[in-house]
């Protein structure tokens, strides 16, 4: 290959357009020529610098690795501490039985036990249906309302008596405009009865 094919080599590499076996000839052009991987600190620090001038400083690879490498032989070796070896004794039987650290506190033991059996006692009520009383009914029809069934284009509904009477009573208001202005983009949404 000569020189200018390794030049596009790289500046294709590092401009991520190469694939497949491009791109494997290309990391090894890089990894085994060292004007490769001058080419290859050159073109991203351009890159760099097109995307912010506080970039535009940077060191060569080269210099940088061979400070950190001298920075690195420079720093003290951390020695492990030495841990003094203790022998170990056959343990007695009266050490091997020793109490708990809370065996002294009983009134952790007196709630703790009193918890259980409250919620024991909650869980068999329920079960039981002790706890089942009569529940409310949420949303219920009031007494004396009369339900009225229609039997409509879409199917049959059921209404009550009272909504129609007072959509009977207000339908001079049912097509009104709510804004009171004229809207083109607003739908008009009206109840009409089988009258029409």
């Amino acid at each position: 290959m000569d020189n200018m094919n390794k030049q596009e080599l790289v500046s294709a590499l590092a401009d991520a357009q190469l694939r497949g076996e491009a791109f494997a000839r290309g990391v090894e052009q890089v990894t085994a020529d060292a004007q490769a991987r001058e080419a290859w600190a050159t073109y991203h620090l351009i890159g760099d610098v097109l995307r912010s001038a506080d970039l535009a400083a940077g060191t060569p690879p080269d210099r940088f690795l061979a400070r950190l490498q001298q920075r690195l032989a420079a720093e003290p070796v951390p020695q492990r501490p030495v841990l003094p070896v203790v022998a170990t004794e056959a343990v007695a039987p009266a050490q091997a039985e020793r109490a708990a650290a809370n065996d002294t506190g009983w009134r952790w033991k007196l709630v703790a036990g009193m918890a259980s059996v409250t919620a024991m006692a909650a869980v068999a009520w329920n079960l039981a249906g002790g706890g089942t009383a009569a529940q409310p009914q949420m949303a219920a029809a009031p007494a004396g309302s009369a339900q009225v069934v229609a039997t409509t284009e879409a199917g049959t509904m059921i209404r009550d008596a009272r909504l129609d009477q007072l959509m009977a009573a207000h339908r001079q208001f049912g097509s009104a405009n709510a804004l009171q202005t004229s809207a083109g983009f607003l739908r008009n949404a009206t109840f009409e009865g089988s009258g029409r």
